[in-house]
């Protein structure tokens, strides 16, 4: 799926109802070789800073996710899978800080309550964010055949 494509799939999916978290994370679903109801399933309890309770925010932690699923090795063995994952992490979330102000929802909305649909363009900044961080990864696994 093309960036395009992503930016679309979770705006709508944002605009019908779905947690910041669900709406960037269903995005990569497909991608991800998960069905999307798991996806959604997955992704629900990380909404509004995990559970409603304005920490991290939730487009961050689906992006989070995703930059590991991308990064991992998928095996504790290899000692440059983890470095690899947490560095394009915190380059993800310095991104997102310098937006935003903060990572979490609390200082995000500078200790105001998320509204519905107050936060569709942290979805659609952490589907640009994660495409930006990744590029380099993501040829490489493409030309390996791993995606």
């Amino acid at each position: 799926m093309y960036m395009d494509d992503k930016l679309k799939t979770a705006s709508e999916n944002y605009r019908l109802g779905c947690t910041c978290s669900q709406a960037v994370f269903c995005a990569y679903a497909k991608e991800l070789g998960l069905e999307e109801e798991k996806a959604y399933r997955l992704m629900e309890g990380f909404g509004e800073g995990c559970g409603g309770m304005q920490e991290v925010c939730g487009a961050l932690s689906a992006s989070t996710a995703i930059i590991s699923f991308y990064c991992s090795a998928g095996n504790p063995d290899d000692g440059n899978s983890k470095e690899l994952t947490f560095q394009k992490i915190h380059q993800a979330e310095e991104m997102f800080k310098k937006e935003y102000g903060g990572l979490t929802c609390r200082e995000i909305l500078h200790g105001q309550c998320p509204k519905q649909f107050q936060c569709g363009m942290k979805v659609k900044d952490a589907i640009l964010i994660i495409e930006f961080v990744l590029g380099d990864v993501k040829a490489e696994r493409k030309e390996n055949h791993e995606i």
